[in-house]
Protein backbone atom coordinates (compact mmCIF):
# COMPACT_ATOMS: atom_id res chain seq x y z
CA UNK A 1 0.00 0.00 0.00
CA UNK A 2 1.14 3.53 -0.63
CA UNK A 3 0.00 7.04 0.12
CA UNK A 4 -0.08 9.93 -2.27
CA UNK A 5 2.04 12.91 -1.16
CA UNK A 6 0.36 15.24 1.31
CA UNK A 7 1.01 18.84 2.28
CA UNK A 8 1.59 20.32 5.71
CA UNK A 9 -0.93 23.00 4.72
CA UNK A 10 -4.33 21.31 4.54
CA UNK A 11 -7.63 22.32 2.92
CA UNK A 12 -10.45 23.24 5.25
CA UNK A 13 -12.52 20.23 6.40
CA UNK A 14 -15.43 19.40 4.11
CA UNK A 15 -18.90 19.26 5.61
CA UNK A 16 -20.81 16.71 3.56
CA UNK A 17 -20.48 16.65 -0.23
CA UNK A 18 -20.99 19.97 -2.06
CA UNK A 19 -23.29 19.48 -5.02
CA UNK A 20 -23.23 22.38 -7.49
CA UNK A 21 -25.89 22.28 -10.17
CA UNK A 22 -25.15 20.45 -13.41
CA UNK A 23 -23.18 22.65 -15.79
CA UNK A 24 -22.08 25.01 -13.01
CA UNK A 25 -18.49 25.36 -11.85
CA UNK A 26 -17.66 23.21 -8.84
CA UNK A 27 -14.23 24.84 -8.55
CA UNK A 28 -13.19 27.95 -10.46
CA UNK A 29 -9.65 28.21 -9.07
CA UNK A 30 -7.78 25.30 -7.53
CA UNK A 31 -5.72 26.15 -4.45
CA UNK A 32 -2.43 24.30 -4.02
CA UNK A 33 -3.57 23.02 -0.61
CA UNK A 34 -6.53 21.27 -2.24
CA UNK A 35 -4.14 19.06 -4.24
CA UNK A 36 -1.64 18.65 -1.37
CA UNK A 37 1.09 20.89 -2.81
CA UNK A 38 3.26 23.69 -1.45
CA UNK A 39 4.08 25.49 -4.72
CA UNK A 40 1.48 27.27 -6.86
CA UNK A 41 3.43 26.67 -10.06
CA UNK A 42 2.98 22.91 -9.71
CA UNK A 43 -0.83 23.09 -9.76
CA UNK A 44 -1.93 21.71 -13.14
CA UNK A 45 -5.70 21.48 -12.55
CA UNK A 46 -7.29 24.88 -13.16
CA UNK A 47 -11.04 24.34 -12.77
CA UNK A 48 -13.93 21.92 -12.46
CA UNK A 49 -17.51 21.83 -13.76
CA UNK A 50 -20.12 19.28 -12.69
CA UNK A 51 -21.75 17.46 -15.60
CA UNK A 52 -23.98 15.19 -13.50
CA UNK A 53 -23.87 13.42 -10.13
CA UNK A 54 -20.87 11.29 -11.06
CA UNK A 55 -19.24 13.09 -13.99
CA UNK A 56 -17.04 16.19 -13.96
CA UNK A 57 -15.19 18.22 -16.56
CA UNK A 58 -11.79 19.44 -15.39
CA UNK A 59 -9.57 21.95 -17.11
CA UNK A 60 -5.80 21.70 -16.86
CA UNK A 61 -2.69 23.30 -18.27
CA UNK A 62 0.52 21.46 -19.07
CA UNK A 63 3.83 23.31 -19.33
CA UNK A 64 5.51 23.61 -22.70
CA UNK A 65 7.54 20.54 -23.59
CA UNK A 66 5.24 17.99 -21.98
CA UNK A 67 4.88 16.30 -25.36
CA UNK A 68 7.99 16.28 -27.55
CA UNK A 69 8.05 15.06 -31.15
CA UNK A 70 10.61 12.33 -31.83
CA UNK A 71 11.28 12.28 -35.59
CA UNK A 72 10.00 9.08 -37.16
CA UNK A 73 8.66 7.73 -33.87
CA UNK A 74 5.80 9.91 -32.61
CA UNK A 75 5.39 12.00 -29.47
CA UNK A 76 7.21 11.29 -26.23
CA UNK A 77 4.92 12.45 -23.43
CA UNK A 78 6.28 13.50 -20.04
CA UNK A 79 5.04 10.70 -17.80
CA UNK A 80 5.46 12.70 -14.60
CA UNK A 81 3.15 15.45 -15.83
CA UNK A 82 0.57 12.89 -16.92
CA UNK A 83 0.67 11.13 -13.55
CA UNK A 84 0.62 14.41 -11.61
CA UNK A 85 -2.45 15.56 -13.56
CA UNK A 86 -4.38 12.40 -12.68
CA UNK A 87 -3.26 12.63 -9.05
CA UNK A 88 -4.32 16.27 -8.69
CA UNK A 89 -7.69 15.66 -10.34
CA UNK A 90 -8.44 12.83 -7.92
CA UNK A 91 -7.43 14.79 -4.83
CA UNK A 92 -9.37 17.88 -5.85
CA UNK A 93 -12.58 15.92 -6.45
CA UNK A 94 -12.18 13.86 -3.27
CA UNK A 95 -11.91 16.97 -1.08
CA UNK A 96 -14.16 19.48 -2.82
CA UNK A 97 -16.96 17.21 -4.01
CA UNK A 98 -16.97 13.89 -2.15
CA UNK A 99 -16.29 15.11 1.37
CA UNK A 100 -12.85 13.61 2.04
CA UNK A 101 -11.89 15.15 5.43
CA UNK A 102 -8.86 17.42 5.43
CA UNK A 103 -7.04 15.45 8.13
CA UNK A 104 -7.44 12.04 6.47
CA UNK A 105 -4.64 10.33 4.55
CA UNK A 106 -5.04 9.25 0.95
CA UNK A 107 -4.33 5.59 0.28
CA UNK A 108 -3.39 4.81 -3.32
CA UNK A 109 -4.00 1.30 -4.65
CA UNK A 110 -3.76 1.37 -8.45
CA UNK A 111 -2.66 4.01 -10.90
CA UNK A 112 -3.00 3.52 -14.67
CA UNK A 113 -2.82 5.72 -17.72
CA UNK A 114 -2.53 5.59 -21.49
CA UNK A 115 -1.10 8.08 -23.96
CA UNK A 116 -1.38 8.25 -27.73
CA UNK A 117 2.11 8.62 -29.23
CA UNK A 118 0.49 9.87 -32.43
CA UNK A 119 -1.14 12.82 -30.66
CA UNK A 120 0.57 16.14 -31.33
CA UNK A 121 0.79 19.20 -29.09
CA UNK A 122 1.78 22.70 -30.13
CA UNK A 123 5.59 22.83 -29.87
CA UNK A 124 7.02 25.27 -27.38
CA UNK A 125 3.67 26.34 -25.95
CA UNK A 126 1.69 25.42 -22.80
CA UNK A 127 -1.15 23.06 -23.59
CA UNK A 128 -4.71 23.50 -22.35
CA UNK A 129 -6.57 20.29 -21.60
CA UNK A 130 -10.11 19.13 -20.92
CA UNK A 131 -10.49 16.05 -18.72
CA UNK A 132 -13.81 14.23 -18.46
CA UNK A 133 -13.86 12.31 -15.17
CA UNK A 134 -16.26 9.51 -14.27
CA UNK A 135 -16.41 8.86 -10.50
CA UNK A 136 -17.58 5.56 -9.08
CA UNK A 137 -17.86 4.91 -5.32
CA UNK A 138 -16.25 1.62 -4.36
CA UNK A 139 -18.18 -0.58 -1.91
CA UNK A 140 -20.62 2.21 -0.99
CA UNK A 141 -22.79 1.76 2.09
CA UNK A 142 -25.99 3.83 2.38
CA UNK A 143 -25.41 4.59 6.09
CA UNK A 144 -21.67 5.15 6.00
CA UNK A 145 -19.55 8.00 4.73
CA UNK A 146 -17.93 7.48 1.34
CA UNK A 147 -14.23 6.64 1.73
CA UNK A 148 -13.14 5.10 -1.58
CA UNK A 149 -13.42 6.09 -5.24
CA UNK A 150 -12.65 4.72 -8.66
CA UNK A 151 -11.91 7.50 -11.17
CA UNK A 152 -11.70 7.11 -14.94
CA UNK A 153 -10.49 10.03 -17.04
CA UNK A 154 -10.54 10.94 -20.74
CA UNK A 155 -7.87 13.56 -21.46
CA UNK A 156 -8.14 15.76 -24.55
CA UNK A 157 -6.55 18.82 -26.07
CA UNK A 158 -9.21 20.42 -28.24
CA UNK A 159 -10.32 17.69 -30.65
CA UNK A 160 -7.16 15.65 -30.02
CA UNK A 161 -7.32 12.67 -27.68
CA UNK A 162 -4.18 12.63 -25.52
CA UNK A 163 -4.93 9.58 -23.40
CA UNK A 164 -6.81 8.20 -20.41
CA UNK A 165 -6.28 7.82 -16.69
CA UNK A 166 -7.69 5.52 -14.02
CA UNK A 167 -7.02 5.23 -10.31
CA UNK A 168 -8.51 3.54 -7.27
CA UNK A 169 -7.89 5.25 -3.94
CA UNK A 170 -9.40 5.84 -0.51
CA UNK A 171 -8.95 8.15 2.45
CA UNK A 172 -8.37 6.89 5.98
CA UNK A 173 -8.69 8.45 9.44
CA UNK A 174 -5.59 9.65 11.35
CA UNK A 175 -5.94 6.97 14.05
CA UNK A 176 -6.06 4.22 11.44
CA UNK A 177 -3.06 5.68 9.67
CA UNK A 178 -1.06 5.77 12.90
CA UNK A 179 -1.79 2.08 13.47
CA UNK A 180 -0.73 1.21 9.92
CA UNK A 181 2.47 3.23 9.91
CA UNK A 182 3.68 2.61 13.46
CA UNK A 183 7.22 3.91 13.92
CA UNK A 184 7.28 5.32 10.36
CA UNK A 185 4.42 7.77 10.85
CA UNK A 186 6.56 10.93 11.16
CA UNK A 187 7.63 12.86 8.07
CA UNK A 188 11.31 12.61 7.17
CA UNK A 189 13.04 16.00 6.93
CA UNK A 190 16.68 14.95 6.75
CA UNK A 191 18.02 13.94 3.36
CA UNK A 192 18.58 10.15 3.23
CA UNK A 193 21.93 8.90 1.88
CA UNK A 194 22.13 9.48 -1.87
CA UNK A 195 23.98 6.94 -4.01
CA UNK A 196 25.47 8.25 -7.26
CA UNK A 197 22.85 8.61 -10.02
CA UNK A 198 23.01 6.92 -13.37
CA UNK A 199 23.90 9.50 -16.07
CA UNK A 200 20.92 11.84 -16.43
CA UNK A 201 20.78 11.80 -20.28
CA UNK A 202 20.44 8.00 -20.24
CA UNK A 203 17.06 8.31 -18.50
CA UNK A 204 15.85 11.36 -20.40
CA UNK A 205 16.73 13.86 -17.69
CA UNK A 206 19.02 16.89 -17.63
CA UNK A 207 20.02 17.12 -13.94
CA UNK A 208 21.23 14.62 -11.34
CA UNK A 209 18.47 15.71 -8.96
CA UNK A 210 15.92 14.40 -11.48
CA UNK A 211 17.45 10.91 -11.55
CA UNK A 212 15.82 8.40 -9.19
CA UNK A 213 18.02 5.39 -9.99
CA UNK A 214 21.56 4.45 -8.94
CA UNK A 215 23.56 1.68 -10.61
CA UNK A 216 24.12 -1.66 -8.88
CA UNK A 217 26.56 -4.51 -9.50
CA UNK A 218 23.84 -6.45 -11.31
CA UNK A 219 22.43 -5.73 -14.78
CA UNK A 220 18.87 -4.46 -14.95
CA UNK A 221 18.88 -3.74 -11.22
CA UNK A 222 19.16 -0.32 -9.57
CA UNK A 223 18.84 1.26 -6.17
CA UNK A 224 16.09 3.81 -5.73
CA UNK A 225 17.42 7.26 -4.78
CA UNK A 226 15.37 10.00 -3.10
CA UNK A 227 16.74 13.48 -3.74
CA UNK A 228 14.74 15.91 -1.63
CA UNK A 229 16.06 18.88 -3.64
CA UNK A 230 13.75 17.79 -6.47
CA UNK A 231 10.68 19.71 -5.35
CA UNK A 232 8.51 18.38 -8.16
CA UNK A 233 8.84 14.89 -6.68
CA UNK A 234 9.29 15.98 -3.04
CA UNK A 235 7.09 19.04 -2.78
CA UNK A 236 7.09 18.79 1.03
CA UNK A 237 8.30 16.47 3.77
CA UNK A 238 6.67 13.03 3.63
CA UNK A 239 6.95 9.86 5.72
CA UNK A 240 7.46 7.48 2.78
CA UNK A 241 8.49 7.55 -0.87
CA UNK A 242 5.64 9.08 -2.92
CA UNK A 243 3.88 7.06 -5.60
CA UNK A 244 4.97 9.47 -8.35
CA UNK A 245 8.60 8.68 -7.53
CA UNK A 246 7.98 4.97 -8.06
CA UNK A 247 6.22 5.60 -11.37
CA UNK A 248 9.16 7.79 -12.43
CA UNK A 249 11.57 5.02 -11.39
CA UNK A 250 9.68 2.61 -13.64
CA UNK A 251 9.97 4.98 -16.61
CA UNK A 252 13.66 5.57 -16.04
CA UNK A 253 14.29 1.83 -15.76
CA UNK A 254 12.38 1.31 -19.02
CA UNK A 255 14.61 3.89 -20.72
CA UNK A 256 17.70 2.02 -19.59
CA UNK A 257 16.65 -1.50 -20.59
CA UNK A 258 15.36 -0.46 -24.04
CA UNK A 259 18.47 1.56 -24.91
CA UNK A 260 19.75 2.18 -27.52
CA UNK A 261 16.59 3.28 -29.22
CA UNK A 262 13.38 5.10 -28.43
CA UNK A 263 10.70 3.45 -26.31
CA UNK A 264 7.34 5.22 -26.36
CA UNK A 265 4.95 3.56 -23.89
CA UNK A 266 1.27 4.00 -24.64
CA UNK A 267 -0.01 2.04 -21.62
CA UNK A 268 1.28 2.24 -18.04
CA UNK A 269 -0.32 0.23 -15.22
CA UNK A 270 0.87 0.33 -11.62
CA UNK A 271 -0.12 -1.61 -8.52
CA UNK A 272 1.15 -0.52 -5.10
CA UNK A 273 1.65 -3.27 -2.53
CA UNK A 274 3.42 -1.61 0.41
CA UNK A 275 4.86 1.67 1.61
CA UNK A 276 8.44 2.36 0.57
CA UNK A 277 10.51 3.64 3.50
CA UNK A 278 13.54 5.93 3.50
CA UNK A 279 15.59 3.94 6.02
CA UNK A 280 16.50 0.89 3.90
CA UNK A 281 17.39 0.31 0.23
CA UNK A 282 14.64 -0.24 -2.31
CA UNK A 283 15.77 -2.24 -5.35
CA UNK A 284 14.29 -1.68 -8.81
CA UNK A 285 14.40 -4.47 -11.41
CA UNK A 286 13.21 -4.56 -15.02
CA UNK A 287 12.37 -7.30 -17.52
CA UNK A 288 11.68 -6.84 -21.23
CA UNK A 289 9.55 -8.97 -23.52
CA UNK A 290 8.42 -8.43 -27.11
CA UNK A 291 5.20 -9.70 -28.65
CA UNK A 292 3.39 -8.80 -31.86
CA UNK A 293 5.46 -5.71 -32.52
CA UNK A 294 4.95 -4.36 -29.00
CA UNK A 295 7.47 -4.20 -26.19
CA UNK A 296 6.45 -4.57 -22.55
CA UNK A 297 8.78 -3.59 -19.73
CA UNK A 298 7.81 -4.95 -16.32
CA UNK A 299 9.39 -3.03 -13.46
CA UNK A 300 9.18 -4.18 -9.85
CA UNK A 301 10.43 -2.70 -6.62
CA UNK A 302 11.49 -4.72 -3.57
CA UNK A 303 12.40 -3.59 -0.06
CA UNK A 304 13.33 -5.89 2.76
CA UNK A 305 12.74 -8.88 0.50
CA UNK A 306 9.09 -7.91 -0.19
CA UNK A 307 7.59 -6.51 -3.37
CA UNK A 308 6.43 -2.91 -2.91
CA UNK A 309 5.11 -2.10 -6.40
CA UNK A 310 4.85 -3.28 -9.99
CA UNK A 311 4.56 -1.23 -13.17
CA UNK A 312 3.99 -2.58 -16.68
CA UNK A 313 4.82 -0.27 -19.59
CA UNK A 314 3.72 -1.34 -23.07
CA UNK A 315 4.46 0.43 -26.33
CA UNK A 316 6.64 0.55 -29.41
CA UNK A 317 10.40 0.28 -29.37
CA UNK A 318 11.95 2.29 -32.21
CA UNK A 319 15.45 2.31 -33.58
CA UNK A 320 17.81 5.00 -32.33
CA UNK A 321 17.44 8.28 -34.27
Amino acid sequence: MLLMPRSAARPAPANGSPRPAAGRAATSAVAKELVHLSYDEYVLIKGCTRVDDSTFLLTAQWPAGTGRAVPGCGTRFESLIMAQTIRQGGLMLAHSVFGAPADHQTLLRTFDFTVDPQAQLAPGKPDHLFILVSCKPVNPHPKRRLTRLRLEMDIRSGDTSIGTGATDFEWIAPAVYRRIRGSHEQAVHEQPPLPAPVPAPRVGRSKDSEVVLAASAEPRRWQLRSDFSNTFLYDHAVDHVPGLVLIEAAHQAACLVTSPGVFLPRSVTTTFDRYVEFDSPCWIEAEVRAEGGDTTVTVTGHQGGLRVFRTDLTGRRHRAV
